[in-house]
């Protein structure tokens, strides 16, 4: 099923990554094991959540509710509804999911037997990096099917670019520190050891978030206001930008390429070479422009 103009390449990655990463806090559980009438002690290093389990659907409700009920919608469609029919999709493509499904409910469990970090982050890189091309040709796809400028979806692809490059280095930063964890001589060492790996990362995963809500935003906003009906707000046939407030659209344009810099401050922060040129460059329609040129010609004869 191609992306939807609402839709990211980050998807569910940003709220999975948070619960697996830094809404736990490792234990340690020392089972005594009887065999051939000895007695061996046995200790397992294990993680539980810091916070009660909260479900799949109460999660996307909550986040399409903030984004929902901070826009302006057209007359013709309802809030809450609006909110239903997002949830909906969410949840099942997540059902579809099988794969991003099993392992984002793995880290949703109280209590894990997680041997590694390193392997749980690489899942989600790995997984980006299969879908770059496919998602930047549906974005492009998008571009010809509206009169919204070309600069407008450029700054789509920042930031799906930048959100790989924070993935990068969240890879690094577990890698070390997971090596330092391991490596402890004793449990309370561990401890400090995942406690420092979680402070490094959390602003990090606040900024991607706060982001990942105004990227949402924008984009649900102009499917909405270009949609005649609830079937057609996923993927409008073609977007006009006649069809938008223009002061409520800046509003959100503004907001966005605000979060947007802010989450490219903090990872040159982190890392000052982790960004490429096409990345920070102040002239992404060029960049954009590229790629479409090497875009099959089946693209090309889109009708505008």
């Amino acid at each position: 099923m191609p992306l939807s103009v609402g839709e990211s390449l980050s998807g569910y990655s940003s709220s999975a990554l948070r619960f697996g990463l830094v809404n736990v806090r490792p234990i340690e559980i020392h089972e005594t094991i009887k065999r051939f009438g000895l007695k061996f002690e046995r200790v397992i290093r294990s993680f539980e959540s810091l916070q009660p389990s909260q479900s799949f659907t109460d999660l996307v409700t909550f986040q399409n509710e903030a984004i929902v009920y901070s826009i302006k919608i057209p007359k013709w469609f309802d809030a809450d509804k609006l909110v239903t029919v997002f949830s909906q999709r969410s949840i099942e493509n997540y059902e579809k999911d099988s794969e991003l499904k099993e392992k984002v409910e793995e880290v949703r469990k109280a209590e894990r037997k997680v041997t590694s970090f390193l392997s749980f982050i690489q899942f989600f890189k790995e997984r980006y990096e299969s879908k770059r091309d496919y998602y930047l040709e549906t974005e492009a796809d998008r571009f010809l099917k509206s009169d919204f400028p070309l600069s407008f979806y450029s700054k789509f692809v920042v930031f799906d670019n930048t959100f790989y490059y924070f993935l990068k280095i969240l890879e690094d930063k577990i890698r070390l520190h997971e090596f330092r964890a391991n490596t402890a001589r004793n449990f309370k060492m561990y401890q400090k050891r995942i406690s420092e790996m979680q402070r490094r990362i959390a602003p990090l995963i606040d900024e991607m978030d706060k982001c990942g809500f105004s990227y949402s935003r924008l984009k649900k906003y102009i499917c909405i206001c270009n949609a005649k009906d609830y079937n057609e707000i996923f993927n409008p046939n073609y977007l006009h930008f006649d069809n938008i407030d223009v002061s409520e659209y800046e509003r959100l344009y503004n907001d966005y390429k605000t979060k947007l810099n802010e989450f490219r401050d903090v990872l040159l922060y982190y890392n000052s070479n982790i960004l490429p040129k096409e990345v920070i460059s102040e002239e992404p329609t060029r960049n954009m422009f590229g790629k479409l040129a090497m875009l099959p010609s089946s693209y090309l004869n889109l009708k505008r």
